[in-house]
């Protein structure tokens, strides 16, 4: 038994609640799992894993063993990593996941940068608009707008935030007329972003005063860029973060509507399996794209506003 092959596995096995699934994470057999960790409990004479045809449980001493095994596997990673950065530049794999639009528009530039200044970095970024577990799946990061997660395996380190707007066709507008109040949007046809937290409530707020408007329409896309072009063709109204509205707006083939109402804006994340806090690749990374994306973003804002 490879001892040190056998704690990773343990934890694997305890982190995703499966010996299949740890299996399929580490590229390992399911045989090959259960035998680790069965040579561990093994060696120490107890039992660690409780199985059923349902799940597993930690017995007492698997929980124990968990916490120390799992501490003791970080410490020696950031020592690793510690003693590889007095010689060398970050290196290795990350493995990155980002929503199709925001990755498209945004994270794969900031990626591609990264790249030339780290060129010993590998990166494996993986688009795709459902919600990604990292730890569950893999992943080292994922950037994400939304709230911050209620996971304590998780960190969420803040980046910034994308403005909103709601914003048509010239060609719609003229035909429907332009929205002067949020009330106004019940009485139009309306895109439907059904990632957004709460995809039929547009929330405004001018001083004091709040308004929630339920919308309707007969189009629901779960992809911003995809609801920003059936905006384009005059299918309705849509609310959108900035990013995926932009190349619209710079065209003049959307125009912004309720301008002096103020929306919540998306705030975008990075995040990351805890136990990963203190790796030194993952945060070199995490620095420069949080500062690459602020600073895109910005320009972004700042094209709309010159223009």
């Amino acid at each position: 038994m490879d001892k040190l092959i056998a704690l990773n596995v343990f934890r694997r096995v305890v982190e995703l609640e499966s010996f299949s699934r740890a299996a399929d994470a580490l590229n390992l057999s399911n045989a090959a799992v259960s035998k680790n960790v069965q040579e561990l409990e093994k060696e120490l004479g107890t039992q660690l894993i409780h199985r059923t045809t349902r799940r597993l449980n930690l017995t007492e001493a698997g929980r124990l063993y968990f916490q120390r095994v799992s501490s003791i596997l970080d410490e020696l990673e950031r020592v690793e990593e510690v003693v590889s950065d007095l010689c060398v530049k970050p290196h290795g794999l990350l493995r990155v996941t980002a929503p199709m639009s925001l990755g498209l528009t945004h994270v794969a530039t900031a990626i591609y940068q990264f790249q030339s200044i780290y060129p010993d970095m590998q990166i494996e970024l993986i688009l795709n608009d459902r919600y990604v577990d990292p730890i569950e799946e893999g992943f080292d990061v994922g950037i994400r707008g939304g709230g911050i997660v209620n996971d304590n395996s998780l960190v969420s380190h803040r980046i910034c935030n994308i403005q909103r707007v709601v914003c048509a066709s010239p060609a719609y507008l003229k035909q429907y007329g332009e929205p002067k109040s949020p009330e106004d949007l019940k009485q139009h046809h309306c895109v439907i972003y059904t990632l957004a937290r709460s995809p039929h409530e547009w929330c405004f707020w001018r001083g004091d005063e709040t308004v929630t408007v339920k919308v309707n329409g007969s189009l629901k896309v779960n992809n911003s860029l995809a609801a920003s072009r059936a905006a384009v063709a005059g299918l309705g109204l849509i609310f959108l973060p900035m990013f995926a509205v932009l190349d619209g707006l710079e065209r003049g083939m959307l125009k912004t509507v309720l301008k002096e109402w103020s929306t919540e804006p998306l705030t975008l994340y990075a995040i990351y399996p805890k136990h990963r806090q203190h790796s030194g690749k993952l945060e070199v990374f995490i620095d420069f794209i949080s500062e690459a994306l602020q600073e895109s973003i910005a320009d972004s804002r700042s094209s709309i506003v010159d223009g």
